[in-house]
């Protein structure tokens, strides 16, 4: 297991025709070239996480099913599909056995993807209170609105974590909404995303990666005091209280 990820790129030189079609919306990996992720089969479970992916190599493609362990920094294969000597798409199944797990290491294309879909996850929510913060009324982003969601807030050691939607009403942006998931450091007036899920008009992932390292400074008159501003007086009034777990 520990070069699988070469071996499935050595097997999808064989033979066969694209597998686009098996999957319902792939999206980009960022920071690769060509690898795309099937975010409708995207699974979170906590500490585990699960999803499609498609790997292209010598102008053909695989089709794997990859498992990641958030509590020990490994993944595995579950499936593989990928081109017989005859052209035909064959699949594999590999057991959910310690053996077949391997620990995910520095600059690896499994790194990668830990680190746009395992630690930064798609966004999910279950029953969502999404509150209107601020609506932007300039000519381009005319009708565009700041939105946090209340319900899945969390505040530790100074820092509040938080998703902020931006909508855009107006199609002329190609897609009608990004969510963020944001760090804020209250006490210095900080914010840092850590990541962007965008969205087309009918609902899809349009792309999804981990954000920036950098934490930048909290102008006035910006939507993002907007946002400050409710995120300090949620603490201040006690509705939003210290936390002992990670929120993801």
């Amino acid at each position: 297991m520990k070069k699988l990820f070469t071996a499935i790129l050595a097997c999808a030189m064989m033979a066969g025709a694209s597998a686009s079609a098996l999957a319902e919306n792939w999206v980009v990996l960022p920071g690769t070239s060509g690898v795309k992720v099937d975010t409708d089969s995207y699974v979170d479970g906590g500490i585990l996480a699960q999803m499609t992916l498609e790997l292209p190599a010598g102008g053909k493609n695989v089709i794997s099913s990859m498992a990641f362990n958030r509590e020990d920094n490994t993944y595995r294969i579950a499936t593989l599909q990928m081109p017989s000597k005859d052209g035909k798409m064959e699949t594999k199944v590999y057991p959910d056995n310690p053996e077949n797990w391997s620990k995910i290491l520095p600059n690896t294309l499994g790194k990668t993807i830990y680190t746009h879909y395992v630690e930064n996850p798609l966004p999910r929510f279950t029953n969502p209170d999404w509150v209107t913060l601020y609506k932007e009324e300039g000519v381009r982003f005319h009708g565009s609105e700041y939105q946090i969601e209340k319900n899945t807030m969390s505040y530790r050691d100074g820092y509040a974590t938080f998703w902020m939607r931006i909508t855009y009403p107006w199609k002329d942006q190609n897609f009608s909404a990004a969510v963020y998931q944001v760090k804020m450091d209250v006490p210095n007036k900080k914010v840092q995303t850590l990541s962007m899920t965008e969205y087309d008009y009918d609902g899809k992932v349009r792309s999804h990666g981990a954000g920036s390292r950098d934490r930048g400074n909290i102008e006035p008159d910006t939507p993002m005091y907007k946002v400050y501003e409710y995120v300090n007086h949620a603490l201040r009034t006690g509705q939003l209280k210290m936390v002992t777990t990670r929120h993801g």
